[in-house]
């Protein structure tokens, strides 16, 4: 029976999402794989057929590496994935403990974040051969909207990677919000994985 197609709209979690961008773009088992926001590995629980070093700060005691400044060599893997903490407010937490997100940017502001993400561009293009796999996710601060998934595009655009392509994950898990009287913006859900081409002799800026 033919597999059914991938689609850019995925409902449920990460180890989901990760198991649909991987049948598109990961379809040989023997890929390597870097995972450079390891956490416990959940990305990971429907695809462990797939060659994956994971490193972490805090999870990993054999690699705890950060990811803006990481060991390998250059062009080492052929995919290099990452979630680095973006949430901009502290007190909330991933429901699959992934990552310490709430604890790891605790006083950061948008702008914080978005240098974040920008350093571990840069690292994690350094070490991919071949794509760079990047989750998000847009939020709101105060009464701004924050679209970190368009500052990612263009910063990575930037330093000469290509947009390939970008899912979208409906988790069936929520985050909690903190108490409010006026919304302003509608709540986001949602979150996002960019799939960046790593194009060979492109000077990293």
């Amino acid at each position: 029976m033919k597999e059914r197609p991938v689609e850019a709209l995925v409902r449920g979690n990460n180890a989901d999402l990760i198991r649909e961008v991987a049948r598109l773009y990961a379809p040989d088992p023997s890929v390597s794989i870097a995972d450079v926001t390891f956490g416990r590995g959940t990305f990971w629980k429907r695809t462990p057929h797939l060659n994956v070093t994971g490193s972490d700060l805090h999870t990993v005691p054999a690699r705890p590496y950060d990811f803006r400044d990481l060991p390998y060599a250059d062009n080492s893997f052929d995919i290099v994935v990452f979630d680095p903490p973006y949430i901009a407010w502290p007190g909330n937490h991933m429901s699959d403990e992934r990552y310490r997100n709430a604890e790891t940017t605790k006083g950061f502001s948008p702008n914080d974040i978005r240098e974040l993400y920008r350093a571990g561009l840069r690292e994690c293009q350094r070490v991919a051969r071949r794509q760079l796999w990047v989750k998000c996710k847009d939020g709101v601060s105060g009464p701004k909207q924050c679209w970190l998934h368009v500052h990612i595009l263009q910063d990575a655009e930037g330093m000469g990677l290509v947009g390939r392509d970008l899912f979208i994950l409906d988790a069936t898990s929520r985050i909690p919000h903190g108490n409010w009287k006026t919304q302003k913006h509608a709540r986001k859900p949602m979150s996002y994985l960019w799939v960046f081409d790593v194009r060979p002799n492109v000077q990293i800026l």
